[in-house]
């Protein structure tokens, strides 16, 4: 018998997708830390998996384009980066708009990792 997804589980789906709102390093905190407390949570754990490893991407992505923008090489990857960060935040939007209807997400390019974690 499948139970029904409460309203907690979807806030915190939710808050996982779109902690990039929170600023600072708080779009990787809020997904690893619902990750690690709510292992036994397949909906909210599953949620918080695909958010933290896009977040990590995205996180280790801007990380290099920097280091390289130091070297001028990074200046051509700025529009990349720009481009990954508005992919990040249309799916981020999804994410929590399927989490709120208490749907699964995943999202794309990055099952391979997903599936490593």
């Amino acid at each position: 018998m499948c139970r029904a997804i409460t309203g907690e589980q979807k806030l915190l789906a939710v808050i996982a997708h779109l902690a990039y709102f929170f600023g600072g390093l708080g779009f990787i905190v809020a997904p690893l830390v619902i990750f690690l407390l709510k292992r036994d949570d397949s909906f909210v754990y599953d949620h918080a998996k695909q958010a933290l490893v896009a977040h990590l991407v995205i996180f280790a992505l801007s990380l290099v384009t920097a280091v390289l923008c130091v070297l001028l090489i990074g200046l051509l990857l700025l529009p990349v980066l720009c481009l990954l960060w508005l992919l990040l935040l249309i799916t981020s939007l999804w994410a929590a708009w399927q989490a709120g209807q208490g749907s699964y997400y995943r999202y794309p390019f990055i099952q391979g990792i997903v599936e490593k974690v």
